[in-house]
């Protein structure tokens, strides 16, 4: 029997505002194959990220919306190999709000799933998107990575335990990744009507 390992976010843990932020460095674009679905960009699918359902659909519309964080990491996913379905989980233990788990490979293709807990709130939402998605940029970035128990080297290797049973695991990158998105999320200005009127006078 398979048990997974769960690149786990912690459910709503106090999270450093000064941790580490990665550099996004993005890569050489990869010529599209002829036979590849290009998802529907309207209900937030594409070939490599594959929402399963309304809920998750609009977190991430949402998330690459209002972070410029989650879009970067949009960008440097839809470069890769790595498929990702995003899900919600009635499952999840009480003190997670999401994680990353491994799902597959074929030669051409690495697949996993981030799953997120179903009732977060929309801010809440978008910063454990961009904490997923940071985890499938360090899996990206890993190409060796192609079973479970690659996974669970990886992140002996660059992560922390966030449990006793060494098989929960986190990043510093991806707390401050997911920090960040969240104050994109909340602090960006939008314009409103009475702004918009008084710069044009």
């Amino acid at each position: 029997m398979l048990v997974p390992v769960l690149i786990a976010a912690i459910a709503f843990a106090p999270v450093p505002l000064r941790a580490p932020v990665p550099a996004f460095v993005p890569a050489p674009a990869r010529p599209s194959a002829a036979h590849e679905d290009p998802g529907d960009a309207l209900y937030g699918t594409s070939a490599r990220l594959r929402p399963q359902g309304d809920r998750v659909a609009h977190w991430l519309r949402e998330a690459r919306r209002r972070s410029p964080t989650v879009q970067r990491l949009v960008d440097r996913i839809e470069q890769s190999d790595v498929i990702v379905y995003l899900d919600i989980s009635p499952s999840l233990a009480p003190d997670v709000a999401a994680c990353l788990t491994w799902m597959a490979a074929t030669p051409s293709r690495r697949i996993v799933r981030a799953s997120f807990r179903m009732h977060l709130g929309l801010h809440d939402a978008i910063a454990m998107v961009a904490h997923e998605l940071q985890h499938v940029v360090e899996v990206i970035e890993h190409p060796e990575v192609r079973s479970n128990a690659a996974l669970l080297d990886l992140y002996t290797r660059i992560g922390h335990a966030t449990g006793t049973d060494g098989l929960r695991w986190d990043t510093a990158h991806a707390v401050a990744v997911g920090t960040l998105a969240r104050v994109e999320a909340t602090c960006a200005v939008r314009p409103t009507a009475s702004l918009e009127v008084r710069k044009g006078m």
